[in-house]
């Protein structure tokens, strides 16, 4: 047989072998025992396939898209306007007390006489309790140019309130121009509260030389 044809059947079937020997499974020896798993590796197996996974996950993934950041910016704060307040103003009216007045009364001059009234006590408006008793007192004056007669002048109740014990006194004395009497007069307040007057005149009914009054005042 030919030497370089032999050489080229074999190389083909030397070829042929190999790949037979390749594709059949080595057969276990049946001796061999059955390896145990090592933890480590399947561990190190699981992460690497977990990494796979994930990267291709990313890979199969689109892109991220990058979300603008605003940034706010402050506003103007607007500046409060500040309420008008209402300013109230309390005014206290301020109460003068007037005094009452303790100025004698006057004598009232009838025409063509000269009298004066110097003093009276008590004064107008004296506050009594009911049925109290007081005294009023009269001072007069001559301011004439003629002589009172105690003949021919009296003093003599003529009208108001009647507080009076006596109605008429005599002129205890002739009085001469310039001259002064006094005339006492015992009173008693009346029962009810209230104010009451007493009017008395010097000199005749027909020729009165002057008039004076007293007005009191009851609780």
């Amino acid at each position: 047989m030919n030497t370089a044809f032999l050489r080229k059947l074999i190389l083909p079937l030397a070829t042929l072998l190999l790949l037979l020997a390749c594709a059949l499974p080595v057969l276990p020896s049946p001796n061999a025992t059955n390896p145990t798993p090592n933890p480590g590796v399947i561990q190190t197996i699981v992460v690497a396939t977990a990494g796979a996974a994930q990267t291709q996950t990313a890979l199969v993934s689109p892109p991220p898209t990058d979300t603008p950041t605003f940034t706010l910016v402050p506003s103007a704060i607007p500046s409060e306007t500040p309420t008008p307040t209402a300013t109230v103003i309390f005014i206290i009216p301020t109460i003068t007390y007037s005094p009452t007045p303790t100025s004698l009364a006057t004598a009232t001059q009838s025409a063509g006489s000269d009298c004066e009234l110097v003093s009276q006590t008590p004064a107008n408006g004296t506050t009594y309790s009911s049925r109290q008793r007081f005294n009023v007192q009269w001072r007069l004056k001559n301011t004439g140019n003629q002589t009172w007669l105690a003949s021919n002048f009296d003093f003599f109740y003529s009208s108001g309130r009647d507080m009076h014990d006596n109605d008429i006194y005599d002129l205890p004395k002739n009085v001469r121009p310039g001259g002064e009497v006094t005339f006492n007069v015992e009173m008693r307040a009346p029962g009810n509260a209230g104010t009451y007057t007493s009017n008395w005149i010097l000199g005749t009914q027909r020729e009165p030389l002057c008039t004076v009054s007293v007005k009191i005042v009851v609780k």
